[in-house]
């Protein structure tokens, strides 16, 4: 285990003083652009089933390995699957909720505003002069005439 801490320690340094160098931009390279590449290709669904299966082998690793043995490494992940599609629905409603709540509060602090603009333009005169009456165009004779049909 020191062995291990001493080797992380080692490129610890070298990427962090010497970052130009020829070790410290292959270390750059295969420790921080490939994996951030890796993880910029996931999706929200995929982190979080990630996350849950993480936290399911941790707990398989400290002594809660009865579901792996009962049940099976496919049934926990499918577990996992269906746990990860729960907590996605959730944060989307709690989203969408949070976006609701916020377009209230904004309609209840403009509230003051809206009715002295209001209040601004029904006491405002019209301006614009109202166009005549006109008759129709068509209408040239008082009474419609009646022809008589030849039968």
């Amino acid at each position: 285990m020191v062995m291990f801490l001493g080797f992380m320690a080692a490129i610890t340094l070298v990427m962090w003083l010497a970052p130009e160098s020829a070790a410290g931009k292959a270390l750059n390279e295969q420790l921080v652009k490939k994996p951030l590449a890796a993880l910029s290709d996931l999706s929200l669904k995929q982190v979080i089933f990630w996350a849950i299966m993480a936290n399911l082998i941790a707990g398989a690793a400290f002594g809660g390995g009865e579901a792996f043995l009962l049940l099976g490494p496919e049934a926990v992940t499918g577990i996992a699957m269906d746990m990860a599609i729960y907590l996605d629905a959730v944060i989307v409603t709690y989203a969408l909720s949070a976006l609701a709540a916020a377009r209230r509060s904004m309609r209840f602090m403009l509230l003051p505003a809206t009715s002295i603009l209001r209040r601004i333009r029904s006491r405002r005169k019209r301006t614009a002069a109202r166009k005549p009456e006109r008759k129709p165009s068509n209408d040239d004779e008082p009474h419609p005439a009646f022809v008589a049909l030849a039968a």
